[in-house]
């Protein structure tokens, strides 16, 4: 081996990026009895500083039980969801098929949950304490792969088996990204109250604006209200007697009355992923590999499956000869099993956002036809739901 490199450690690894995907993976490798060396590092000054994040989370049952096998899963924060109503929006028909998905017909306690980030990423780091795992704040590392591993940019004596990028793909690499589209769609979020209890009922609303989704959050719903931009920028701006009118007008009859609606803002949405998320000796997760259109609430979902399957891959027993012999070869193999899942959820949730606003004839006579055929198919209801729980390859 080259001089230069002779201090690279193939049992040591780096994860750029200290949210729920990083600690996650970091969680999983202390839990498998993983034989490496993790170096943490994340940009936040401290550990505090992301805990006021208000984002609301979507997480799977499936992402529920990887969180709660490394004891950082906050169950007393989580709303569940039981029950998922999914339907579109078309005044032209007379009949207007719905789907319900239910956690039961699937022997599950939940099909899903909410909380909010900061609330998940506090688990998180509370179990990495107990853990012994240390994270380095105030860090915005960059690193580069090369054949025999990775280093940071800024430390190139300081050499790594392997490196993971999850900070939240502020460290792209410069390649052009595979997949890329402009929904051309804002998504508008809040809190919503209805008149009725929820019950743990999610609504999945697909208009020809694009998709509204009302999630169960504590005593009320979380709001992702997707619409082209100029009409989200209408609706921000209309006194809020006439925002809950709006709602209304696009919500099924199971959620009740709208009673309260506060907007707290709005972002675009778009696709932007990579088919393939290894460079190299380098590893995108979560974020840093795909952002998807939040239809169905799959974003983190997929990330910590990701993460979850490169920890079972790194605490095989040959991972340190893989990695310093073969890492190549080893690290292919692990994109490929992530493959199916991840090209299944980047096809579906991309045809969901833009399938439901196409306004071709006869378009919306076929989605409601596909939304009768899911309804009146069990099996292959199940087996849509869960998919969407555990992913496309369990």
């Amino acid at each position: 081996m080259p001089a230069a490199h002779s201090n690279t450690m193939p049992s040591r690894i780096a994860i750029v990026g200290a949210g729920p995907v990083g600690l996650s993976l970091a969680l999983q490798l202390r839990r498998l009895g993983a034989a490496v060396e993790i170096d943490l590092f994340d940009a936040q000054p401290d550990a505090a500083a992301a805990l006021a994040d208000p984002r609301v989370l979507a997480l799977s049952e499936g992402s529920r039980q990887l969180l709660a096998a490394t004891g950082a899963w906050p169950q007393q924060d989580a709303t569940s969801i039981t029950r998922i109503h999914i339907s579109q929006l078309a005044p032209g028909l007379a009949a207007l098929p719905r789907v319900l998905l239910q956690a039961r017909d699937s022997d599950l306690p939940a099909l899903g949950y909410t909380l909010r980030y900061g609330q998940l990423l506090a688990a998180l780091q509370a179990a990495a304490r107990r853990a012994g795992i240390t994270v380095q704040y105030g860090r915005a590392v960059q690193v580069e792969g090369d054949a025999d591993g990775a280093h940071l940019v800024d430390e190139p004596g300081r050499r790594y088996g392997l490196a993971v990028l999850a900070e939240g793909g502020a460290f792209h690499t410069q390649a052009p990204r595979a997949l890329r589209r402009d929904y051309a769609q804002e998504a508008l979020v809040g809190r919503v109250r209805c008149d009725r209890p929820h019950g743990g009922l999610a609504v999945e609303r697909f208009t020809a604006g694009g998709p509204v989704a009302l999630l169960p959050l504590g005593a009320d719903y979380a709001l992702v209200w997707c619409a082209p931009p100029a009409e989200a920028a209408a609706i921000a701006h209309l006194d809020q007697a006439r925002q809950k009118a709006a709602l209304q007008a696009l919500l099924p009859a199971v959620c009740g009355r709208v009673a309260e609606l506060q907007i707290a803002g709005s972002y675009p949405l778009g696709l932007n992923a990579e088919l393939r998320t290894r460079r190299g000796r380098v590893v995108q997760l979560g974020n840093a590999a795909q952002t998807l259109h939040p239809v169905a609430g799959q974003g983190l979902n997929l990330g910590l499956r990701d993460a979850a399957t490169l920890a079972q891959w790194l605490a095989a027993p040959c991972v340190a000869a893989s990695l310093g012999a073969a890492g190549d070869a080893w690290l292919r193999g692990y994109d490929s099993k992530r493959l199916p899942d991840r090209i299944a959820l980047l096809g579906l949730t991309d045809l969901l956002a833009r399938g439901f606003t196409w306004q071709a004839p006869g378009a919306s006579l076929a989605r409601a036809a596909a939304l009768a055929a899911l309804a009146g198919l069990p099996p292959l209801r199940s087996h849509l739901q869960n998919r969407m729980v555990f992913g496309w390859r369990r």
